[in-house]
């Protein structure tokens, strides 16, 4: 049996010099949310920090370089998509990072490509990853369940009853149509309760798959899901804002894959 999640995110502390300071460049030159407990970028699950007040100056110690390198790093954060990392590279570097490292492309390990910025107190944050393979991946699809459709025979009484289980309210303006209502998980996960019998007659397009997934190069995807063992049931269907396409598994269930926009 697995166990159940108990840990729901970690933080780093870093001891700093000057408090206010450092929350300045994490929130102004890397792009961090910062309060008074935490900075974080991409929420609690990305990149998460505690910047705390050093008792004194000799307590600030960022690491030194590992045995063969030449810049030590304090934390690693990956990125997707090399697009992405140069894009946040580009970023720092206008914004007036401290740049310790710039990008280097390493052929072993996929290759990955990484570069380090450091904070006002010489910590060093890399950030790097393999080309659309995060952590070495060989799907380019995302490891995250983008919405679960749920068909209901009442859509009014379904969702004020999900509502309640989940302690949310029932916003009309996630209402889609009228026979489509969908819930905003704090994961990031959709819950997308379908009418199984309205005059529209069954929800069209993604939505007649039970699972949505996302991917950040479609075409890739697409070759990639028949090779995984999986029907495609259509070409990509490219008539709405998120170009998509349908797999089906051996048991029927189809999953629709949908290209990011974020």
């Amino acid at each position: 049996m697995a166990k159940p999640k108990t840990i729901g995110a970690s933080l780093t502390v870093l001891l700093v010099s000057d408090a206010s300071r450092s929350q300045a460049y994490y929130r102004d030159v890397l792009g961090f949310d910062v309060t008074d407990w935490w900075a974080e970028r991409d929420g609690l699950n990305g990149l998460a920090l505690k910047l705390l007040q050093a008792a004194s100056p000799e307590d600030v110690k960022p690491n030194a370089p590992a045995k063969g390198q030449s810049v030590g790093a304090d934390m690693y954060a990956y990125v997707d998509t090399w697009d992405r990392l140069e894009a946040l590279f580009r970023e720092f570097k206008a914004k007036g990072a401290f740049i310790a490292q710039d990008i280097v492309t390493y052929p072993e390990g996929g290759p990955w490509k990484e570069f380090v910025v450091r904070d006002p107190d010489g910590y060093a944050i890399a950030f790097g990853g393999v080309d659309g393979r995060p952590g070495g991946r060989r799907s380019p699809i995302r490891p995250h369940i983008g919405t679960v459709t749920l068909s209901v025979r009442d859509l009014d009484r379904a969702a004020g009853r999900y509502a309640a289980l989940l302690d949310m309210n029932v916003n009309p303006a996630d209402r889609v149509h009228d026979g489509l209502h969908v819930f905003r998980m704090q994961n990031g996960t959709d819950l997308a309760l379908e009418a199984s019998d309205t005059n529209e007659g069954p929800a069209r397009g993604r939505h007649s798959a039970r699972i949505t997934i996302y991917t950040d190069r479609l075409e890739a995807a697409f070759d990639f899901a028949g090779s995984a063992g999986f029907d495609v049931v259509a070409d990509i269907d490219r008539s709405g804002e998120a170009p998509f396409f349908q797999i089906r598994d051996e048991d029927g269930n189809r999953i629709a894959v949908v290209q990011s926009l974020d």
